[in-house]
């Protein structure tokens, strides 16, 4: 019967991914969301599964694989996958896509079971017996135990082991250290450090020139500038450096990716490098027959059903696959360790390791949680974690931009007033990019006003016309009409001669209108609006007014097209006029 699960189950996720069926049984969608990119959702019945996958086709050169630390610093706290997903989406830099990544642990040197690389910077290096998944700078995918192993190399071409990065002192040994772990390396008094200076680009599997611009004996705790690496040592091998290296001093360290199976890594700069484990695939086949107990992970971990994650490749190397399925709740089972790698192969992975599942597990497709959060966990949130996995497309946002949307579209405001319009890009795809408005540029057409940065219109007369949005060849407006405020407004400087009551503009008008008058002395004023009839439909004023040249405005939107009557009252004097209302 056990030999029999793998053969039936492997079967049932063949079908399940790959061919059709009835609606009762599963539903699959495909949406194409990146150029080269494609999601896929399977909610499946019999049995109860959600899988969500997002397929990267890395031979198309826009499409990179990269890795993320929770807020760029190792002990900064974890993060949530949405927010480094939108953290790192910028133009020329989409995240399309965002997958939670390694194992989290304690202690102040970060969160990190395994090692990561991160555009081509150790930010955790050590041993471990563990699978990690990474990208070498042609790039190329790779699954393996790939393990820290430095070296440093004097001028007189002696060496010296660097036992591991970012992570605590160790007796008679040397720990390098660079900005990820923070600002200090939180060594203790037996500790000698040199400080270094990179002179080249920072690599991995290849030697790097560095001076030594300062060194510290028995103090320790050495500050880490943002372009600094640290070099702590203790014992005898702290001893036989220090004598050796002093400020100035010029060495070559190499930080060095040792394979596990693929030997030819060891001649290759990687990229990026994210831990996990235990391998599922190796080229087409489950890595183990039993994975209870493979690369130390026990029953509760891999023999049960859980949330999984993982990240896998086909056979050619041109399709990476960033997967979650669902567990511990009524519509998704989760998978064991062994059906997980049946369902990595059903989506057309040929090698592939297991991520962080359980209650970290995230997928994040167009700034959209594409998987349902563990309920068991967090109290029905997503959790922070540690680090995690982003597609990006190095596209510009004038290649993929379809419309630019400006909200809102139509306006009417006084002189008074002040409103902001905001924008909204989307792309050939139908999703909005991210972080567009800030290369928004703005234009006035027809309008007496300005128009800021951010988009906030004020107005300096009344009037009609147009704002109009621009990003690159995209383009959208909006209709404004300013009209004057209600009530009273004083327009000139200065003392007129006598009393006047202008006529009204514009005249004929729809549906509001300026009326202006003049007072040669302080006066109460009271402008009434009547109907052809001598009945009054509104009035306008009603209050003291200094001397001067006085407008208000009349909105007569609810009222019927026909002639009206607008009287001005002030101390003696009185006027009348008439004026035309057309709708």
């Amino acid at each position: 019967m056990k030999l029999l699960l793998r053969p039936l189950l492997f079967v049932f996720v063949l079908c399940l991914v790959k061919l059709p069926a009835p609606a009762s049984a599963q539903d699959t969608t495909r949406t194409v969301v990146g150029p080269g990119i494609t999601y896929t959702y399977i909610d499946s019945r019999s049995p109860n599964l959600r899988i969500t996958a997002l397929k990267i086709d890395i031979s198309r050169p826009e499409n990179k694989i990269t890795t993320a630390l929770a807020h760029d610093r190792l002990s900064a706290g974890n993060e949530l996958v949405m927010n480094m997903n939108n953290r790192k989406t910028r133009n020329g830099h989409l995240v399309i896509g965002a997958l939670n990544g390694d194992y989290f642990g304690s202690g102040p040197y970060g969160k990190l079971a395994d090692g990561q690389i991160i555009d081509g910077e150790y930010v955790f290096g050590g041993y471990r017996n563990r699978s990690s998944f990474g990208m070498t700078a042609e790039g190329k995918p790779v699954v393996d135990i790939l393990n820290f192993n430095g070296e440093l190399r004097l001028a007189d071409e002696s060496t010296f082991r660097i036992l591991r990065l970012n992570r605590e002192q160790a007796n008679n040994a040397l720990v390098l250290y660079n900005y990820y772990t923070g600002n200090a390396t939180r060594s203790d008094n037996t500790a000698t450090e040199w400080r270094l200076r990179p002179l080249g680009e920072i690599t991995t599997n290849a030697p790097v020139l560095f001076e030594v611009t300062a060194v510290q004996r028995h103090q320790g705790n050495m500050t880490i500038g943002r372009d600094d690496y640290v070099l702590t040592g203790t014992g005898a091998i702290a001893d036989d450096l220090y004598a050796a290296l002093e400020v100035d001093d010029q060495v070559h360290i190499t930080m060095k990716v040792v394979p596990s199976t693929h030997s030819e890594l060891a001649e290759k700069q990687i990229s990026e490098l994210m831990g996990g484990g235990p391998r599922l695939l190796t080229n087409g086949e489950h890595s183990t027959d039993e994975f209870v107990g493979f690369e130390g992970f026990g029953q509760n971990h891999s023999g049960e059903r859980h949330n999984r994650s993982a990240v896998g490749f086909n056979e050619d190397s041109t399709i990476v696959i960033f997967t979650v399925v669902d567990g511990r709740q009524h519509f998704s089972r989760g998978a064991t360790m062994a059906e997980m790698a049946t369902i990595m192969h059903g989506l057309g992975a040929w090698n592939a390791v297991n991520l962080d599942g359980g209650g970290s597990s995230t997928l994040v497709v167009r700034d959209e949680h594409r998987n349902n959060h563990d309920w068991s966990f967090g109290l029905g949130a997503f959790r922070a974690v540690a680090n995690g996995i982003l597609a990006v497309a190095e596209v510009s946002y004038d290649e993929i931009g379809d419309s630019l949307a400006v909200t809102p579209t139509t306006v009417t405001v006084d002189t008074a007033e002040t409103t902001t319009f905001s924008t909204r890009l989307f792309d050939i795809y139908g999703f909005e990019l991210p972080g567009a408005g800030s290369e928004v540029t703005w234009e006035l057409i027809g309008l007496d006003g300005e128009i800021s940065t951010n988009g906030q219109f004020t107005a300096h007369d009344y009037g009609s016309g147009y704002v109009v949005a621009h990003f690159g060849a995209f383009s959208d407006t909006a209709s404004v009409e300013v009209r004057d405020p209600v009530g009273v407004e004083p327009i000139e400087p200065g003392v007129p001669e006598s009393f006047v009551l202008n006529q009204n503009y514009p005249n004929p008008f729809n549906p509001d209108t300026r009326i202006t008058f003049e007072l040669p002395v302080a006066s109460h004023v009271r402008v009434t609006v009547y109907d052809i009839l001598g009945r009054p439909v509104a009035v306008l004023a009603d209050e003291q007014h200094m001397p001067g040249v006085h407008a208000v405005r009349f909105d007569a939107g609810r009222l019927s097209s026909g002639t009206y009557i607008y009287e001005v009252v002030a101390g003696d004097f009185t006027a009348r006029r008439t004026m035309m209302l057309i709708k």
